[in-house]
């Protein structure tokens, strides 16, 4: 094999496997994103320069208690701050009750009309 022949063919293993761990859980949940399946939610969000989690999805990944999002109309007016991108998907939408620099809580919409609840990590 001559030296450009090898070198494109390390390239292209390489973002195959780069494309590949992009959809693991693992990775969704370090860096955010949501994967594009039913529960595909991420542990772990950023908004508003801060990180947030929930105990109820992790991206599908088999150590959380997965539970089913809030369905139903929410009990206060929410107002929609932010979104949580999707790997080759529509991005959810991310909503709090009270507007603030940095909310202690948000909402983010699983699927229409439902919703997972994300919590503040840290201190504020």
């Amino acid at each position: 094999m001559t030296g450009k022949r090898l070198a494109v063919v390390t390239l292209v293993v390489l973002l195959l496997s780069a494309g590949g761990l992009a959809f693991l859980p693992w990775t969704a949940n370090h860096f955010g994103y949501a994967l594009p399946t039913d529960r595909g939610l991420p542990y772990r969000i950023h908004h508003a320069g801060r990180d947030y989690h929930s105990e109820a999805t992790c991206a599908g990944a088999g150590w959380c208690g997965t539970s089913a999002p809030h369905c139903g109309p929410p009990e206060a007016d929410l107002t929609r701050v932010g979104e949580v991108p999707t790997l080759f998907g529509t991005a959810h939408p991310v909503f709090t009750t009270r507007p603030a620099p940095t909310p202690l809580t948000v909402l983010v919409q699983a699927t229409p009309g439902c919703y997972v609840g994300y919590a503040l990590m840290g201190g504020p």
